[in-house]
């Protein structure tokens, strides 16, 4: 039985790079879904990738070869639209939910939302100016495909919409975080051309 599963959310279209495909830019010598697939490799049972149509599949085929793909089947909803195709394909009870372009993710704060979810709903960080980050979460994978169903079915995209349903959701603070990861590089994604200068320089 697969206890820990991730989703990792692919399916954006990074137009403020010009419609670049961020998982295939290049980090450390690897493609960055390649790269974040490494570091949650040893965290779980299985890795399912979310892709916005059959295009983006074929484009990252030579990158996710042997893992679980799903399919965008809805469309003008963000996000939710990955998040639930990924948690209905997955067998994990629990499931770290992150996007694609997230270079310094770190496998020990990974582990702490994992600990953190554990009998509860979901576990979810928040960030500077106590901003939640629920594409850097984990979540009890039935509770939440659930909520994102309700979601979606209400005409609501907002990312925290589904989170709004959950009864049970454990909070977890900068503190705690920090004394895994001190800079809280975890948290760090790639927008803008600029974001990937600093990637390359380890910024």
């Amino acid at each position: 039985m697969v206890k820990h599963s991730s989703i990792i959310l692919a399916g954006g279209r990074g137009k403020r790079m010009g419609d670049q495909e961020k998982a295939l830019l290049q980090f450390k010598g690897r493609t960055l879904i390649e790269h974040i697939i490494d570091i949650l490799d040893p965290l779980v049972g299985e890795i399912v990738i979310s892709v916005r149509d059959a295009r983006q599949q074929s484009v990252l085929e030579p990158y996710i070869k042997g893992r679980i793909v799903v399919v965008d089947q809805l469309r003008g909803i963000g996000p939710l639209a990955g998040i639930v195709e990924g948690l209905r394909a997955v067998k994990g009870e629990y499931t770290f939910i992150t996007a694609c372009d997230m270079p310094h993710l770190n496998a020990g704060v990974v582990e702490l939302l994992f600990n953190r979810a554990n009998g509860h709903d979901a576990a979810l960080p928040v960030h500077k100016n106590n901003r939640f980050e629920p594409l850097h979460a984990v979540y009890c994978s039935g509770p939440m495909l659930t909520a994102t169903q309700k979601a979606i079915e209400m005409n609501e995209g907002f990312i925290l919409a589904p989170i709004s349903e959950l009864g049970d959701v454990v909070v977890v603070g900068t503190r705690e975080i920090r004394k895994i990861d001190a800079k809280l590089g975890t948290f760090i994604n790639v927008n803008t051309w600029e974001d990937v200068e600093k990637m390359v320089k380890g910024l």
